[in-house]
Parts: C-alpha cells; structure tokens; sequence
C-alpha cells in the first residue's frame, strides 16, 4: 500500500522541436503536467466536436442491436464528425418521434369514449362552444336542475360522458376536459405514421453501429489530439525556446532522461518543496486495486496522507461478510461472480473482480462458521461452527454484541495509531495515542464493571473458570486506560508550540484541549456505529429463517403447497440476498468511509492525470 513518490521535472528545448517532443512524452504516458507561470496563453481547446462525437459514440452503443459488420474505413463523403452529425440528428428526431407517440397515444385514449367527430367552426354555432365532461352516473341527475343544454354521448361502468353547449364554461362541480383537437382518425393515422418513422430510425441506428469502431478509434485520436493541444497552453514558448514543467513518479527518471538525452533537452528534477501540494498517484497489487478504486471513489488522499487501500480491502470484505452471514448466499454469489468472470476482463473491471472474490470468500468462510446455510444449519456441517455456552455465533446476541463492539473499538484506535504514526516527532501524536487507549480503556471498563452481564452471559463457563480477581482488575485497567488516553487527549491535542514563552499561548493550548475532548461524543457515536453489523447480521438470519418457516406452513396444503412452498424460498431467500448486497456495500463502505476515515484520512487530495495516449 503506498503513495507513489513524486519529483517535479521541467524540461528545455528549442521550439522547433515542441511537438515532436510533446508526442514523445505523450507515448511515455507518466507525467502529470503543471500549469508553468507566463505560460503561452493560447486560448483553451474547443471540446465541442470532440463531445459531439462522444455523445454519437454513446448513442450508437446503447443501441439494443449491433451491426455485426464493422467497417475498416469511411466511405467516401464520410468521416467520424459527420457520422456523429448524422447520428445525433438520428437522436434527436427519434426522441421527438417518440415523445409525440406518446402524447398520441394518450390524446386518442381520451377521445376514444367521446367517438370520432370534427369540432364544429365557432360561425356555425353562432358563439356557443363545446365543453366536455366525465361524470359519475349518480351525479348526472344534477344537470336535470341546470338551465343548460346537455347531452349523454356514452357510457361505461362508471362515468357518463357529457356535452353542455354554452358560450362560456359552465358554472358545473366538474373540470372540463380539453382534447387534442383533431379528430380521432387523424390521431390514428398520424400514430401509424410516427410509429413507422421510428421504425425507420431505429434501423439508421442499427446500421450505424457498423461505424463504432472507427468513431471510437477516431475519438482516442482527437483526446490525445485535444491533451496536445491543452498541453501548448500549459508550458512556457517564445520563438526559440519552450519549457515543460510535471510532476513524474521516481521511478520514471531514468526513461525521462534517456529521452531527454534522445531529443537533445535540458531537463531538471526537484523534490517537492514543504508547501507544494503534488497530486496523488496509489499504486496497489491488480488484486486489491479493486478497493483503491472504492478509496478514490469517496475520497483522494492527499500526497503526504496514507494509502488505506489494503485495510479497505480486508475490512470492507470482514463488515460485508458479517452482514451477509450465510455461507449458502456466498456460494450463490460465487456463481454469480463465475459467469461474468470472463467479461470482466478489463484493466478495471480485473481489479472489481478480485475485490468481488474477496466478498464471495469472506462470505462463505463467515457463513460456515456462523453455521447457517439459508438460514438452516445441516447436522453433518456443525463440527465447523463456532459455538458460546451451546449457542451458535450468531444466535448468541451477547456475543456479538462484544464481537461488534470489539472491531469497532480495534478499528478506530487502528486508525488513531495510523494518525500517531504519520504525525511521529510531533507533541500531537500523543493526542491520536490518547484517543486509541481511552477507546479501548473505555469498552473494556463498560465490559468489566460492575453489574455488566455481557462477558459473563457470553462466556459462560469460560467466565466461570477465571480467577476471582480477573474482573477487578480489567475494570482498573481499562478505567486507567480510559483516562489515562482523556488525559493525552487534553494536552497534546493543540498544535502550537509546545514550549512557548507566551502564556497566552498556553492559555490557547487549553482551549485546544478542551475542544478535543468535545470528540468524546463522537468517538462513542462512532464506536455504537459499528453494533450495525450485530443488527444487520442478525436481521439478515432471522429474515431466513422466517422464510424457511413460511415454507414448512405452506408444504401440508394439499395439491399446491410444494410449489407455494419452493416459491416462498426463492422469493424471500431472493429478497433477502439483495437487501443483504445492499446493506453490505452501504453499511460496509460507511463504517471504512466515514468512521474509520475521519479519525485517518481527513487530507483530501487530487489525483495524478497522466499526459498519455489512449490511441494504440
């Protein structure tokens, strides 16, 4: 797990050779480019072509069905940013065409009970107009007592349809109903025509996907065509000379400067200066980049922050593994995971892969200790469950309980150490210090104190078998712990001069101290956090074993009660496992992205953007 150290290098050379040089470092695809001061100042790159095409790319993608046959080369007259044309017109009308079908549809649905007729010019009629209304049956009878001239044109089961003439809307409990205003053989036949229209451009569509890979290729060429571009306005020119300035990772000087040698340019390297901020590049084994990803996603760390991408992965993979508790749902997850293995063959859906293989396994591996097997435990597997005072692990609620309370505790003072480490040599240290012991001090005097039934109930005869004096003194230690970190806490949770001269310095110190001591709440809150997994393991059991009881009422009907009693046990086991995926992810990605990272990782950083091709 590591952030990849950075230089900064800044390269000279003469301006003829600017853009040879510039697809050179583009091919070397390992330098994330600064913005150098007086630089050329050109005016930023139009991306609206290469959106243009982006959007036509997406379009024809989409496209339910594929041209098998991709075209090698543009026939004549044709090019990508004309084909992008064409299809984004295709778009365009076809989503007209199918919001007019719609409204189509809906205008005849309300003339249909009315029949086809043509409103009649307002000459006609001498001023008088039509106003048209849906009334419940029981209620007709009120226009008997209205001064106007009405008729019933149909009914149904419900309503009656009615037409008041009158030169304004009448004064009537009811809202008039406004139609289209055509007749309704002209709303059929315009529906018939729309309907071929889009026949029509869906299969344009279709024929035009046996462009995509050209558009595709061509689009990489414009990015890397546009990064060139965006590139010049970045770096320093005048007439004869150019300067180049990026940060590269160390292990790239040696290919930097042999191509420097190469091309004839100076080149400079520097480490960063105490108040630059490079950006941030993590480098991680293909099988745990799967929880990088899943980092970068809430947060970047900073470049002098810490890579937590293999503690995501571990804890992310344990907190989902608990909350699923059921080794039978890890093995439909597997297969699952089996059959799209193959197609998740890309740079990075291999890193999703294998952090998906992690869960599948954690699940499994939790499941058959926990014991259940949608939600059942066969004779022939309980020599590998585990099991407190008769109990299995998760009926014991005591027991995890602790447990859940326990990798709480562990996981936050874990990631107060990690904040210890990276601030060693500094009095704050002692601060991150003080918050892991008063953690752990203060679950292990709640556990031992007197009165609590927790450990006892959970251990039963293990408890039992302890020396008398064993309780007693984890109380003291733990109380010792507890204020013994509150203490740290207070005085070393400021971060000015330690030894000042100024006593209002000291006085600020202690304002300092107090206001970190305002984070008890918070460290409690976080701690209870995690009894999230106790209650999501728990619910995830009981929810199948409930199913499972269904099922057994349901088998003794006779005739159908094997079938009722199959389907209650695909349905529910099926729900169950797809409310247990979701509160996996979110609950799981919650108590790494949000508890454990605001007492490590609260230096937000951003992320190194190779200047590299994407065309092959």
């Amino acid at each position: 797990m590591s952030i990849v150290k950075l230089n900064k290098v800044t390269f000279y050379g003469l301006a003829k050779q600017r853009d040879e040089v510039l697809d050179g470092l583009q091919r070397l695809g390992c330098l994330h480019l600064i913005d150098l001061p007086g630089r050329s100042g050109q005016q930023p790159v139009d991306h609206c072509d290469r959106n243009l095409v982006q959007a036509a790319i997406q379009y024809l993608q989409s496209c339910p069905i594929q041209n098998p046959h991709q075209q090698t080369e543009y026939t004549a007259g044709l090019d990508c940013l004309g084909l992008a044309r064409i299809a984004i017109a295709n778009r365009d009308r076809r989503d007209a065409l199918s919001d007019e079908h719609d409204d189509l549809q809906q205008a005849i649905a309300a003339l249909e009970p009315w029949g086809n007729f043509h409103l009649p010019p307002p000459v006609e009629i001498r001023g008088l107009q039509l106003w048209f209304y849906v009334i419940p049956h029981r209620d007709v009878e009120v226009l008997n007592s209205s001064p106007y001239v009405w008729q019933v044109i149909n009914q149904d089961q419900q309503n009656s349809f009615v037409v008041v003439l009158h030169p304004n809307e009448p004064d009537l409990p009811w809202t008039a109903l406004e139609f289209d205003g055509r007749p309704l053989e002209e709303l059929r036949r315009r529906l018939r025509e729309v309907k071929e229209e889009l026949e029509v451009h869906h299969w344009d569509r279709v024929f035009m996907t046996r462009w995509l890979t050209l558009m595709q290729r061509d689009l990489a060429n414009a990015d890397d065509d546009i990064a060139r571009l965006e590139a010049i306005t970045r770096m320093f020119e005048d007439q004869e000379l150019f300067a180049l300035q990026a940060w590269a990772p160390k292990s790239a000087l040696n290919a930097l400067q042999s191509f420097s040698q190469k091309h004839g340019l100076a080149m400079m390297v520097a480490e960063p200066a105490t108040d630059e901020q490079p950006p941030t590049l993590l480098k991680n084994p293909e099988v745990v980049a799967g929880a990088e990803d899943v980092v970068k996603f809430y947060i970047t760390p900073s470049y002098r922050a810490w890579d937590p991408t293999w503690i995501m992965y571990a804890s992310f993979t344990f907190f989902f593994a608990m909350i699923m508790s059921d080794a039978a749902y890890g093995l439909i997850l597997g297969i699952g995971l089996l059959l799209v293995w193959r197609r998740m063959n890309t740079e990075k859906l291999r890193s999703l892969r294998y952090l998906l293989l992690a869960l599948v396994i954690g699940t499994i591996v939790y499941g058959v200790l926990a014991g259940s097997y949608f939600g059942v435990t066969p004779q022939w597997l309980e020599r590998f469950q585990l099991k407190f005072q008769g109990q299995p692990l998760v009926a014991n609620k005591d027991v995890m309980m602790i447990l859940s309370l326990l990798i709480g505790v562990l996981h936050l003072a874990l990631a107060n150490l990690i904040t210890a480490w990276r601030n060693r040599g500094r009095s704050v240290a002692l601060s991150s210090v003080g918050w892991a012991l008063a953690l752990v001090g203060g679950l292990t005097f709640g556990l031992f104190a007197q009165g609590s039934h927790l450990v006892p109930a959970a251990l039963g005869n293990w408890w039992q078998a302890t020396p008398e004096t064993f309780q007693p003194q984890l109380k003291q230690v733990g109380l010792a712990s507890l204020i013994g970190g509150l203490v740290l806490v207070f005085l070393f949770s400021s971060t000015r001069p330690l030894f000042s001269s100024k006593p209002a310095d000291w006085g600020l110190r202690l304002i300092d101290g107090f206001l970190g001591l305002t984070n008890v709440s918070k460290a409690f809150g976080d701690t209870l956090s995690y009894l999230r997994l106790f209650a999501l393991g728990l619910a995830s059991a009981q929810l199948a074993m409930t199913f499972n009881n269904l099922a057994n009422g349901v088998m003794g009907v006779p005739g159908l009660g094997f079938l009722l009693a199959l389907l209650i046990l695909i349905i529910g086991h099926g729900v169950n496992i797809l409310l247990g995926i979701m509160s996996g992810v979110v609950h799981g990605l919650r108590l790494n992205c949000i508890e454990f990272f605001n007492w490590s990782l609260t230096d937000e950083g951003y992320p190194f953007q190779a200047f590299s091709k994407k065309a092959g």
